[in-house]
């Protein structure tokens, strides 16, 4: 009987623990999002893009995903900014955000004369972009699907001639060295992240919120007027076009403000707005 409890205690507690779908392959940023949010305790699963990942979310495959959504130097990322639009049955349910620094990784003994060819996420890219112009200006740069993607990708050629830029951590996982660390643009550098699921949010306390707000931009201006005077700090605003009629957009909207703010939002606004989550910052 004790063993059975036991047993029933371990299935329980297995079963408890979230799945999690990321931006993979092993050691992204993404990756560490997910374990900044949920600790230790989760299955965590990389997938090759973020419409996967967000997919496998959708099918019931895991309980959330974790998406990069803004960075200090490259600015919002518009293709996962997309995807968080297109999925109306995803809503927000935390943030994380990390301290970002680049790094130049190859195989150990490579020289940076050595290199001809760079592989990176586009953020990665942009991020490191200087000190490339700077150090390596006649490498060819290749845009991957992550940062640990080009770590891979150079590991995998094992070859001089290849570098990626990428977060530290892959250097261990890949068996890379660190040629040239923090080549970042500036030292501030830091991506926001999203952590989604298909759970409906109830209102909440968090000391964010976010939604998405459809219209027209020349009605841009009363809106923003409006979370004004319900005390509605806004953090963050990314625009996407609806593809419908010029001038139209999707805007994706972060501020600080109550739930019940929102709703009296709602409730006047000319735009159509969904409600995607109240949340706190780690």
């Amino acid at each position: 009987m004790i063993l059975l409890v036991l047993c029933l205690g371990i299935l329980f507690s297995a079963q408890a623990e979230p799945v999690v779908s990321y931006l993979g392959p092993q050691g992204t940023y993404s990756q560490e999002a997910c374990q900044v949010f949920f600790g230790q305790q989760g299955e965590f699963l990389p997938f090759e893009s973020v419409s996967k990942a967000v997919q496998s979310l959708v099918e019931g495959k895991c309980d959330y995903a974790v998406i990069p959504q803004e960075n200090t130097i490259g600015g919002a990322v518009l293709d996962y900014v997309d995807v968080l639009i297109a999925h109306k049955e995803v809503y927000v349910c935390g943030e994380v955000e990390l301290l970002i620094s680049q790094n130049l990784l190859a195989i150990p003994g490579t020289k940076p004369s050595d290199i001809k060819e760079v592989f990176s996420h586009k953020q990665g890219i942009i991020q490191g972009r200087e000190w490339l112009d700077k150090n390596i200006p006649d490498a060819k740069v290749t845009e991957v699907s992550s940062t640990a993607e080009g770590a891979r990708l150079v590991s995998e050629k094992g070859d001089s001639s290849y570098a990626a830029i990428s977060y530290a951590a892959c250097a261990g996982v890949y068996g890379l060295e660190i040629l040239a660390p923090g080549i970042q643009n500036n030292n501030s550098n830091k991506t926001r992240f999203y952590v989604l699921s298909v759970e409906k949010p109830v209102s909440g306390s968090g000391e964010r919120i976010a939604f998405i707000a459809s219209g027209d931009a020349k009605s841009l201006p009363a809106l923003m007027a409006d979370m004004k005077k319900k005390k509605m700090t806004l953090v963050t605003i990314h625009d996407c076009p609806k593809k419908t009629e010029l001038g139209e957009y999707y805007y994706l909207i972060e501020c600080t403000g109550s739930y019940k703010s929102y709703q009296k939002l709602a409730g006047k606004s000319s735009f159509d707005l969904r409600y995607l989550g109240s949340f706190d910052v780690r």
